[in-house]
């Protein structure tokens, strides 16, 4: 009788481990003490080094005392930013807190559907028969007074731009524009 192997343990394990190594080292104080650390030293930080990053020096804490620990290039991890050991007052104790990788924010990533194209139909025009009796039509007054305006209703419009009056002509006195 052979047995069947259930890998879904496994993967869960796999996918859990995977998981735990992508997470930020959260530093935890080493050192607490009352002594407050010396100024730091002036260091000479050499110029970029491809793949690496430049970890400045600190004071660390060795045998009851202040110790000068020096700069060094440290290699880069894609994804995270490194940040440099340090000393901070803490409940009147200077704490220690070691230096660590912290994960690069990403910014969200939005994603724009695409266009939705509608195809519209094309236009169509429909031709109007003419009718058999064409209305009556009366030219411009003869005699305009060109201290007014001449506006017809069929078609819709005022003299010179519409020449003849399905109509009567209405005079209308002239509005100069507003300035």
């Amino acid at each position: 009788m052979q047995k069947k192997l259930n890998l879904r343990p496994w993967i869960a394990i796999l996918a859990l481990c995977a998981s735990s190594a992508a997470l930020a080292y959260q530093p935890n104080v080493e050192v607490r003490v009352g002594v407050r650390p010396p100024p730091m030293r002036v260091e000479r930080v050499p110029g970029p080094r491809a793949g690496y990053v430049w970890g400045h020096g600190y004071w660390g804490w060795r045998g009851g005392a202040h110790v000068w620990i020096g700069g060094g290039w440290i290699p880069e991890r894609p994804g995270f930013h490194y940040i440099d050991a340090r000393w901070v007052l803490v409940d009147g104790a200077w704490a220690f807190y070691p230096a660590y990788w912290e994960p690069v924010a990403v910014a969200p990533v939005m994603v724009v559907p695409a266009p939705v194209v509608v195809q519209q139909p094309p236009v169509t025009y429909i031709e109007r028969p003419q009718s058999d009796s064409p209305p009556q039509q009366s030219a411009a007054p003869d005699g305009m007074d060109p201290s007014f305006w001449y506006y017809c209703h069929d078609p819709a419009g005022y003299f010179p731009y519409v020449q003849q009056c399905g109509g009567s002509w209405q005079q209308v006195t002239p509005t100069p524009p507003r300035q």
